[in-house]
Parts: structure tokens; sequence; C-alpha cells
């Protein structure tokens, strides 16, 4: 999946997320997500030849660095991005019991996800349809009435009346192909936001496992973090 955001007067925003789903009886059982955010502009690898000694890793330097989350059930375990960079010594695993499908890099606008049961059935009465091609639109209040993975997602506030429009093309089978979303909302500065993302790989084997124990921890810097997440939802 890409994001592309683009703000008036301000540098464009790009975000690339690949991931897997692992899927039971009931919808999504779990997931494996990693972001990495790109900031026009920004040469990444003039750091590598700069032999000037660079300073300690913070959350406002780590924003362009890769974000995974691994969530099984409603337990999300985070790796990098800015909650990475301040983690314990020795840890390099985030947990949260009540967590998140994404950490910050879910600002950039992907809360809405077609694979999951409920927000598939609920599109398509929002939409026009043209042979594999539904186009439509929903609230985000809509969207978290009906799905459980944009509740798991949004977890800052924006405005209840931020309109989401997509554009969804299907397999023969029904089966989500692509999307491309865009959304914006000046009164909470975000956007426009265009997003496009692929599905494949429908059927395969897919196995999501915790991180080592000892690589875990529900702590962060206190003195450093900045940025927290908030508990998860319960539903």
């Amino acid at each position: 999946m890409t994001v592309q955001q683009e703000t008036p007067g301000r540098a464009t925003t790009s975000l690339t997320r690949r991931g897997r789903l692992q899927f039971d009886r009931h919808g999504i059982a779990a997931s494996d997500l990693t972001a990495k955010l790109t900031f026009a502009g920004k040469d990444d690898t003039a750091d590598e030849f700069d032999p000037t000694p660079k300073e300690e890793e913070t959350q406002a330097t780590s924003l362009d660095k890769p974000e995974r989350i691994v969530r099984i059930g409603r337990t999300s375990y985070l790796k990098g991005g800015p909650i990475g960079a301040v983690l314990p010594a020795g840890k390099t695993w985030y947990k949260q019991s009540l967590g998140w499908t994404s950490g910050v890099t879910a600002m950039q606008g992907d809360f809405i996800n077609p694979v999951e049961p409920s927000t598939l059935k609920a599109m398509p009465a929002r939409s026009k349809w043209s042979g594999n091609t539904y186009k439509g639109s929903m609230t985000v209040t809509e969207l978290q009435r009906v799905s459980a993975w944009t509740r798991a997602t949004l977890w800052w506030k924006l405005a209840s009346g931020v309109k989401v429009n997509w554009t969804l093309t299907v397999t023969p089978a029904g089966l989500p192909r692509t999307m491309s979303t865009r959304l914006s909302s000046a009164k909470a500065g975000l956007g426009p936001v265009t997003l496009e993302t692929s599905y494949s790989g429908w059927g395969a084997k897919v196995s999501v496992k915790a991180p080592p124990a000892s690589q875990t921890t529900t702590k962060l810097d206190s003195d450093k973090a900045l940025i927290r997440l908030p508990p998860g939802p319960k539903r």
C-alpha cells in the first residue's frame, strides 16, 4: 500500500506500508504491517556518508524510520518509528494488551480496510457499482460504527464529518483487488490524502507470531516519550 499526503504550503509526505493478514472464521485474527514515511526533499542517503557524529535518536528524528506492528487478537507489538526510539535499553518491541493495528504512521489516513468482512459488507451499500468496480464514500463516524479495524487504527481524535471517498475493484470472487481512497479535512488539518492499495495472495497460508517475550516491554522512557499511544479499544 502506498499513501501520499499533500498539504498546501508544506512538503509532500509519502507513506509505504506492506504486510500480511491472518484470518479466522470471524475475520482478521492477526496482522503484521511495516510502514515507512518519506518526506519530500529529504536525502536519506546523505546520512550514510556524513562523518559527523549523530545526535541521540529521538522521537522527532525517528519519524522516517520503519515502523512495524504485529497485532494478534487485541494485543499489539510495535518496533521502530517514534515509539521504538524511546524503549528501555535491551528491548526492541513495545507491547500493548489493548493495542492498535498501526502506530504513529496511521495518522497519514490509513484506517479503512476493505478486506475486513464487516467493512466489505458495508461498502457496496454506499457505492455506485459498474462491473467489478465500486465508487462510494462514508464518513469517519460511519466507518467506526461498522469497522472494528477502523476503531483499532484511529487512535487519535479526527473530526467526525471527515468523509472517505473510495474506488474499490474486486476479483470475480468478490474479494478486494485494489482500492484508491481520498480524504481531507481543513478543520482537522488533514490532507488532502490519497491512498493506493493492492491486495494479493488470497488463500495463502499466513501465520503471524508474537516476538520473543524477552524482547518486549510495556514501558517507555518517561523523560523522552513525548508521543504515546493511548490504550486501544475494547471492541
